[in-house]
């Protein structure tokens, strides 16, 4: 019976850890030093409007991912932290692009638990010897059907250490 306690004992010891660690993957947005700032302006909801991004932004490794279907090949990462200024306020997001492409092949941007997403190039570009996805005024829309619309601007940083192409 002491064994069987001792053993219960430490496989909770580790699962807590686990858990306490981030489970063992990357997949959550990690602290970074790279700064990132959002803004957004002519937002439906106006209450969006403002700067987001008051210094690191965290940041998850960039993957490279090659879905089966019609989906293309894809650099992904995700990122978190961008807090709004003077306010409670958060953005947090899932960038993606093609290898080698100097512009974003989708955006997903939660802006105060509303998500916010846009599907083109235009107004986007990867810059990899920066480090950087730069957004100019780039207009998205609110996934959940409502016609919520709003533009952003900014820079979001990657991580350095990417898979080839991306």
């Amino acid at each position: 019976m002491n064994s069987l306690f001792k053993t219960c004992s430490a496989l909770a010891a580790a699962s807590a850890l686990l858990v306490a660690c981030g489970g063992g993957n990357n997949d959550d947005p990690t602290p970074s030093n790279e700064p990132g700032i959002l803004t957004v302006v002519d937002a439906t909801l106006p209450g969006l409007n403002g700067v987001y991004g008051n210094g690191a932004l965290n940041l998850t490794e960039v993957d490279k991912k090659n879905p089966i279907g019609s989906v293309p090949e894809l650099c992904t990462f995700r990122f978190d932290g961008a807090n709004k200024v003077g306010s409670t306020e958060t953005a947090f997001g899932d960038v993606r692009y093609r290898p080698d492409a100097t512009g974003l092949h989708q955006i997903f941007v939660t802006f105060a638990g509303k998500e916010y997403s846009n599907g083109d190039t235009v107004d986007t570009v990867v810059a990899r010897d920066s480090n950087q996805v730069r957004l100019s005024s780039k207009t998205l829309s609110a996934t959940d059907g409502s016609g919520n619309t709003l533009k952003v601007s900014g820079i979001i940083p990657m991580r350095p250490n990417r898979p080839l192409g991306c």
